[in-house]
């Protein structure tokens, strides 16, 4: 039997994606022949990440952001993104195409249409996208609402589902609401594939010794900062931890989001705080075993809402392999994992969250016996081989 070649469909740069890479990496180990179409922003050197190949699309991210802006007004993207596809699927024999994210469906369904092939369409859901998009700041305002209309995704979810052969979400919840909802979703046809770690590739890089402030425990965000994530919520019980003569240090590592800039800067500029507030804007993947070996509590104060309680946040693996206790919002999934795990501790509002802090500080063994329950539970519930398998029989 012949190989089947997999398009994979990403409108983000491929190497910037955990997530899809794991994907890719996975297919391309069990045998797939692995294409993808994305942008390339940067004219990343797209040679490193072979057997795959890449076809890059050559484009400013500010039209990218125009485009998909005016995306309901002026249905510019879908059109071109369709054609790129539709060239991609000729170009490359291409049997399956992965189309990531719930608005890259229907460009996926008309290029399949149009180039008069037997293609498969597999649709990864990354997040519960109609409540994701309206959470943004870029669709906050008036204008800016009148222009994105982004709330007709609600209505827009069932048409752009109906597309898929296959459908991969990121939890059992989720996969559970979305048959619940829609009458003409088959079990059978949508799969569980978690944000969890590649343990192998983890467990691959060195570990640097990290300068550390004496005597104060450190907190840590790993991730993209803003608002919708909790980075205020965290700010703000931090500020209490610090008149409360708490001796912690917060430690940031990731990229700012646009519309939160202003807001993050001036907290972090705050005289109550700032000399206890260190911001790392990136570091390689590589490098994220070395902070998590240097610091002492792994914070994840995602705001509570549907699309949060769609999967497990990535940052939750990765802080498990660092062996570090957790302070998370009461997200269903992560609360879930968190108490069955005993790795840490849930929060529901501020005053809980400080109470979290305190506890923590106050207890090293606590600590330390939470940070091992959780890096154990990941090695015995998140094996590698098992979401080979579940990935691998999707795609066959």
């Amino acid at each position: 039997m012949s190989k089947k070649n997999v398009g994979i469909v990403l409108d983000k740069e491929f190497y910037s994606d955990i997530r899809v890479r794991k994907e890719a990496d996975i297919l391309v180990k069990n045998g797939f022949n692995v294409f993808v179409l994305c942008y390339s922003f940067k004219n990343y050197d797209y040679s490193k990440v072979q057997p795959i190949e890449v076809t890059s699309i050559k484009q400013s991210k500010k039209v990218k952001n125009i485009l998909f802006f005016i995306f309901q007004r002026l249905p510019i993207y879908e059109y071109l993104w369709s054609k790129k596809i539709r060239q991609f699927i000729l170009k490359n024999s291409i049997d399956i195409i992965h189309a990531h994210d719930l608005y890259m469906s229907k460009c996926a369904h008309k290029a399949i249409k149009s180039s008069k092939k037997e293609v498969e369409l597999i649709l990864d859901l990354h997040e519960n996208y109609p409540v994701a998009v309206n959470s943004y700041n870029w669709t906050k305002g008036s204008l800016r609402g009148l222009i994105a209309n982004t709330t007709i995704w609600f209505k827009k979810e069932k048409e752009y589902l109906s597309y898929a052969d296959k459908v991969i979400v990121l939890s059992d919840n989720f996969k559970k609401s979305l048959i619940e909802k829609y009458d003409f979703l088959k079990p059978e046809s949508i799969y569980s594939f978690d944000n969890s770690i590649d343990i192998k590739k983890f467990e691959s890089f060195p570990i640097k010794t990290l300068p550390k402030t004496k005597n104060r425990i450190t907190l840590f965000y790993f991730g993209i900062i803003g608002q919708r994530r909790g980075v205020f919520t965290l700010l703000s019980v931090f500020q209490k931890a610090i008149e409360r003569d708490l001796k912690i240090d917060l430690l940031f590592v990731g990229p700012i989001d646009k519309a939160d800039d202003k807001t993050f800067k001036e907290w972090i500029t705050n005289p109550t705080i700032k000399e206890f507030v260190n911001h790392i804007p990136w570091i390689d993947l590589s490098e994220l075993p070395s902070y998590l070996s240097s610091i002492d509590i792994c914070v994840c104060p995602l705001i509570k809402n549907a699309q949060h309680e769609s999967g497990i946040a990535n940052k939750i693996f990765q802080y498990l392999f660092g062996a570090k206790a957790i302070i998370a919002s009461n997200c269903l999934p992560q609360q879930q994992l968190i108490e069955s795990y005993n790795c840490g501790l849930v929060y529901g509002n501020e005053d809980e969250f400080l109470a979290c802090i305190e506890q923590l500080v106050n207890d090293e063994s606590l600590r330390k016996e939470m940070g091992e329950n959780g890096k154990k539970m990941l090695y015995y519930n998140y094996d590698n081989q098992k979401q080979d398998n579940t990935l691998t029989q999707i795609f066959k």
